[in-house]
């Protein structure tokens, strides 16, 4: 009986060990350029039924460098769904790593990572609904996804 007891409070401190480690106090980024409709062309996607993907970026726990991996790669978050106009965010040049980011522009439905390489990310890009409580990973570059419940406001990199 002991045992189960403990088995028990063990999973659920293993459960919390899991929790991402973001703080829900979120730090504001603008854009680098308003308007994008690169990501327009990409396949389109909701973003909880997606299948695995040559370009996906890697998860949690992967052998990965820093951020500066994703050079040329460009976070697209669109305020309509299917990335018809979107607002950019270089993910080569976005310090910010493992903190919850608002969109200073607007909240998005639908959102992409053009990658000219379509070599993949070798981190973690997350999107989620404000409030910096529940994420979901964007599998993978140069395919736009539709966010369900929309609108979403949060993201994040995580190293």
């Amino acid at each position: 009986m002991y045992f189960a007891i403990a088995a028990v409070v063990l999973a659920g401190l293993f459960q919390v060990a899991q929790a991402t480690p973001l703080s829900t106090v979120a730090t504001r980024v603008e854009p680098v350029r308003q308007a994008v409709t690169t990501a327009a062309k990409f396949p389109v996607h909701d973003l909880g039924s997606v299948a695995a993907h040559p370009n996906v970026t890697l998860p949690s726990g992967a052998v990965h460098s820093d951020v500066a991996g994703g050079a040329g790669a460009i976070l697209l978050l669109c305020p309509s769904v299917n990335c018809l106009s979107c607002f950019s965010f270089d993910l080569g040049t976005l310090t910010l790593t493992n903190e919850c980011l608002i969109d200073q522009s607007s909240t998005f439905a639908s959102a992409a990572i053009s990658q000219p390489s379509n070599a993949g990310l070798p981190f973690e890009v997350l999107i989620g609904p404000a409030g910096c409580l529940s994420f979901a990973q964007i599998p993978a570059v140069n395919e736009c996804f539709n966010v369900n419940p929309a609108p979403f406001a949060d993201f994040a990199i995580l190293t």
